[in-house]
């Protein structure tokens, strides 16, 4: 009897040694996962930060461009101007 008692803790070990290696090979594939996921999130938040910063460089862009129009502009296009705002004196 004593030696049964001797193997069966034997057995559980090397049943505990199936369950600790499929626990750790799950262990990697959810650390694997996180991981990955962790990249991908990343990967989305500069993507939208880089599209973000490009729209604002176009809106700086086109702010700028149409401010060198107006500094541009003839006197004739500028009165045109005044006066379709009914900015005129006599209106």
């Amino acid at each position: 009897m004593a030696k049964q008692k001797k193997r069966q803790p034997q057995q559980t070990q090397s049943g505990g040694m199936a369950n600790e290696a499929a626990k750790n090979a799950n262990s990697l594939k959810e650390i694997l996962n996180t991981d990955t996921l962790g990249k991908l999130k990343q990967l989305e938040r500069e993507m939208k930060e880089e599209g973000e910063r490009k729209a604002r460089e176009a809106a700086e862009q086109k702010r700028r461009e149409q401010e060198e129009r107006e500094r541009n502009k003839s006197f004739a296009e500028l009165l045109d101007d005044y006066e379709k705002k009914g900015g005129g004196k006599y209106s």
